[in-house]
């Protein structure tokens, strides 16, 4: 598949997973209380590749926010190739199997970064059907709201 067609898709899967975690952040009660753990300003930035398109969302108010790409990350994760980020992001390899790999370079506190897969894992197993994410997730965590709801709030917005 050609590096652009992987790069608009990991781009999109990067805005869904931010929208899905900024409603899991108020509708689950295991990522509000991880989300919670965060200081005030926490920052993160997830990049596709070295010279790739990024996302970087912060805590402010208590809310899951957009930030700026110029604030610094408390935490950065950036894919080594696009072909890795689309591994992960296409639901083919998990975060934790990918960090293993060494297929991402992780800047920050490690605490921080567990807590956020945590987020990204409980996301995920309302994200993607049951079949994939028992393939990549150890534990499958259980839904406290159906996908569908999580859909729909996601795209609709919060």
């Amino acid at each position: 598949m050609k590096t652009i067609i992987k790069t608009w898709i990991c781009s999109v899967v990067l805005v869904v997973l931010y929208r899905a975690l900024k409603v899991l952040t108020k509708s689950d009660s295991r990522v509000r209380e991880d989300f919670e753990s965060f200081n005030e300003g926490f920052t993160v930035r997830i990049f596709l590749s070295d010279n790739g398109r990024s996302i970087t969302f912060a805590k402010e108010n208590g809310k899951l926010v957009r930030a700026l790409q110029k604030r610094p990350a408390d935490v950065a994760i950036t894919f080594k190739s696009i072909d890795a980020a689309f591994l992960v992001f296409t639901g083919f390899m998990g975060i934790s199997k990918a960090y293993a790999e060494h297929r991402f370079a992780l800047s920050g506190d490690i605490g921080q970064t567990m807590t956020l897969v945590r987020m990204i894992d409980i996301a995920e197993s309302y994200l993607f059907p049951y079949i994939m994410t028992k393939r990549i997730l150890r534990e499958v965590p259980k839904k406290q709201m159906s996908s569908l709801r999580v859909y729909a709030m996601t795209f609709l917005g919060v």
